[in-house]
């Protein structure tokens, strides 16, 4: 099982998850995502900058991940901007109807391979400070916290993590 590309038709449909999951964390009390803080033209522009993958299941998306070459948003505080040792990871998402299967972590694991392949050795990601099962799951994946970033509102402060894969 491989992630593929996502391609423009994609774009509501990683919207629609997104905002699907972000509702369900509101419901759990989690702080992590909002509904409607992305939009399917954004996510087209990612698309269009081919950062976007997929796994599919009968033609329906079942999870996702973004994959970026730097990330000096919310990590230029730790790591100069020349600096091209990490791939950093956004938009992890498996839907509700899919979990427990491990989908979250074949996507880890696979974005793991391209930064070996990209001659790099650190995979970098982030979540909302407040929210503990998912830097609970992070760390269970080999994650270390590098600290929290804090930004000004509407964004909540991001714990950031990074995993050594070299």
């Amino acid at each position: 099982m491989f992630p593929t590309r996502a391609y423009a038709r994609d774009a509501e449909a990683i919207v629609a998850l997104r905002d699907d999951l972000a509702r369900w964390q509101v419901a759990s009390g989690l702080v992590q995502w909002q509904p409607g803080e992305v939009t399917p033209d954004q996510v087209r522009e990612q698309i269009a900058d081919q950062q976007w993958w997929l796994l599919r299941d009968d033609g329906a998306i079942s999870a996702t991940v973004r994959v970026l070459e730097a990330d000096p948003r919310i990590w230029d505080d730790l790591v100069a901007p020349e600096d091209a040792d990490a791939l950093y990871v956004h938009g992890l998402m498996v839907r509700r109807t899919h979990r427990g299967r491990g989908l979250g972590t074949v996507m880890l694991d696979w974005v793991a391979e391209r930064v070996r392949d990209a001659g790099r050795t650190i995979l970098r990601l982030d979540c909302a400070a407040a929210n503990p099962s998912l830097r609970a799951y992070y760390a269970g994946l080999g994650f270390t916290e590098r600290g929290v970033r804090e930004f000004d509102p509407p964004w909540r402060p991001l714990v950031r993590l990074e995993k050594s894969v070299g």
